[in-house]
């Protein structure tokens, strides 16, 4: 289950949490869970397709991928160094938690931070040019769907929106 943090106070519930996360101009969906322990990615990309599909439709969203972090990924703290700074893209960020967990913290629009802690189940979409960083939390494991209009949009931009 999804969890926020925000101005000293912890929400758990999902319907407070996609209440305060629209307040805050950003997008908060539980999807439904399946199957997806040791399934390769295309196969996961499939068993959410109709999801994948109907929000692309409504945000004109073009592609989605899968990625996988864990201890026993290469080159991990590199790899997560690169979105654990405070950037933003030139497009939203839309992520669907398919396994494990990581750690959202966007700017408020009072410019204060929200901490969201994405679980299996989650989507988030978080508006373009909204400042942000993302990381692991301590189990150090997600699979993650990423969902795009295009893949130049998601480039990390650290100067300031």
């Amino acid at each position: 289950m999804a969890q926020l943090q925000y101005k000293n106070k912890i929400y758990s519930k999902a319907n407070e949490v996609c209440k305060l996360m629209e307040q805050e101009g950003l997008v908060y969906e539980k999807w439904p869970l399946q199957k997806t322990a040791e399934r390769p990615d295309e196969e996961i990309l499939q068993i959410y397709r109709a999801e994948i599909a109907k929000i692309s439709k409504l945000k004109g969203y073009q592609s989605a991928d899968l990625v996988s972090l864990s201890e026993k990924t290469p080159k991990l703290d590199e790899i997560t160094a690169k979105f654990s700074r405070e950037h933003h893209h030139s497009e939203d960020e839309v992520r669907f938690t398919v396994e494990g967990e990581g750690l959202f913290v966007i700017k408020g629009l009072d410019g204060e931070f929200l901490e969201f802690k994405s679980e299996a189940g989650d989507l988030i979409v978080i508006p373009a040019k909204r400042r942000h960083y993302f990381t692991l939390t301590p189990a150090k494991k997600i699979r993650t769907i990423r969902i795009f209009r295009n893949h130049q949009g998601w480039e990390a931009l650290y100067d300031e929106a």
